[in-house]
């Protein structure tokens, strides 16, 4: 069987050791079948991630190319692929073979819901009290979404105002937030240490749009974490565990602040 080779299958590919090998043959003839692409999938959650092994059914192929469907790609036979995210991804396989390139159905893959675990860390076993890590370099950065540290790369380890490193945050499972800020609250912009800006707020909670295993948003107006001068933002939480948790404040194309915070000793 002979099929063409062209730029077209070329482009399906997107890969750029592909894309050299049709700049240098543009046409011409190629030899042999082009078997029908599939492939299956191993699920495993491992803590909060959850471990995708995809394999492909076809064995002669001389590359594989996988769209995981969360913006990311991958190489080989057989890859493993790690999600930090809850719910359906589609994932695809391209295969290319000596007669041409051959196109996979586009598959759902259900990733396990870890929405509810998440949850559960930041709230504990029904209210949990976090705080600014200030035992750390950088507890506080600022910067844009693919370089949190761009604007502000953070204070020392101990560098946090006493006014800023003594504020409380507190979640509960019920969707209500607290904030303690003591005897006073740091404001950026060079007012230092000033009146204190205690409050409470509800909040919603879900999964993250974007990095993060989920997200939340404060109800009440001018509800801040960590920093004065961004409030009302959407907090998504990159990282979290019993003992830490990174949040990521911003919006869609602006400016992040990135947070370390540690529960309440």
């Amino acid at each position: 069987m002979k099929n063409i080779w062209n730029k077209a299958a070329c482009l399906l590919l997107a890969s750029p050791l592909l894309f050299t090998a049709c700049e240098k043959n543009d046409s011409g003839t190629l030899e042999g079948a082009v078997p029908q692409t599939d492939f299956t999938t191993t699920i495993k959650p491992v803590g909060l991630t959850t471990e995708v092994t995809f394999t492909s059914t076809n064995a002669d192929a001389f590359l594989y190319q996988w769209s995981f469907g969360d913006g990311s790609v991958g190489t080989g036979k057989t890859v493993t692929h790690i999600y930090k995210k809850s719910g359906t991804v589609k994932a695809q396989l391209i295969t290319a073979y000596r007669g041409g390139t051959s196109l996979s159905a586009v598959k759902d893959v259900v990733l396990p819901q870890n929405i509810d675990f998440v949850k559960q860390l930041l709230t504990g076993s029904g209210s949990k009290t976090w705080m600014l890590n200030n035992a750390v370099d950088a507890p506080i950065v600022v910067g844009t979404e693919g370089n949190p540290s761009e604007y502000f790369n953070g204070v020392k380890a101990g560098g946090l105002p006493p006014c800023q490193a003594d504020d409380e945050y507190t979640f509960t499972s019920a969707g209500v937030f607290t904030y303690n800020a003591k005897a006073e609250t740091f404001v950026a912009g060079g007012v230092g240490c000033s009146t204190q800006r205690s409050g409470t707020s509800e909040f919603t909670f879900g999964p993250a749009t974007g990095e993060g295993f989920a997200m939340f948003e404060f109800k009440k107006a001018g509800t801040f974490i960590g920093v004065t001068d961004a409030p009302d933002l959407t907090y998504r939480i990159i990282d979290i565990s019993d003992k830490s948790m990174l949040l990521r404040a911003g919006k869609p194309g602006g400016t992040v602040f990135q947070m370390k915070l540690v529960p309440k000793p």
